[in-house]
């Protein structure tokens, strides 16, 4: 049973450990992932004083870096900007966060400065769902099988009690009368007749 509880922890573990790393650091970069898994999309080395970008979906804006500072963040209740290694994380993707972003630099002025492209693909069934339901179906399978183990067992110890003993000898005992006429009286004579069966092992 144990080994069951094991599987369940590790399947569902493996679930919420489906990440991807996108490098979205050059122009058309593409990157495909399920929803409900996590990805990491490098945007750029790190952030250092000196950037101000932004990172929009379209028209809207996903991220808006400042001074050093994270002025805006959309998708705040399910992801994080890492700014000494220029990631953002984005956790629990939606078939929603399919589309094209576009990372716009600008200089210390504000003037545009460059950017690039990047193509993100939501796609099937959440791994967390499937791993989930894949782990519980598995779970269950084992509990069915320990208990059908076990009920075997305990008919085979039942049987083993209703067993008689393999060296077990039984007698059998028959009383014979017979009548046999002396003189006046009638006498009657009890003869015993023994007899064996054993059984051997």
């Amino acid at each position: 049973m144990a080994a069951g509880v094991g599987l369940l922890l590790l399947l569902i573990g493996v679930s919420y450990g489906n990440k991807t790393f996108c490098d979205a650091r050059h122009e058309g970069a593409q990157c495909s992932q399920p929803c409900g898994a996590t990805v990491f999309v490098h945007l750029m080395d790190e952030a250092s004083k000196k950037i101000i970008f932004q990172w929009t979906k379209e028209a809207t804006i996903i991220l808006n870096w400042r001074n050093n500072g994270l002025v805006t963040n959309t998708l705040e209740s399910r992801s994080e900007f890492i700014s000494n290694n220029g990631t953002f994380r984005i956790s629990n993707l939606r078939s929603s966060d399919s589309g094209e972003y576009t990372l716009k630099l600008f200089d210390s002025n504000g003037k545009a400065t460059g950017g690039r492209t990047l193509q993100l693909y939501i796609e099937g069934r959440s791994p967390l769902r499937f791993g989930a339901i894949s782990a519980l179906l598995l779970f269950s399978i084992h509990v069915v099988v320990c208990a059908i183990v076990i009920c075997v067992q305990r008919k085979k110890q039942k049987r083993k009690g209703e067993e008689l003993p393999a060296d077990l000898t039984y007698a059998v005992v028959r009383v014979v009368q017979q009548r046999e006429r002396k003189s006046v009286k009638q006498n009657i004579e009890e003869e015993v007749e023994y007899s064996q069966i054993k059984i051997a092992g």
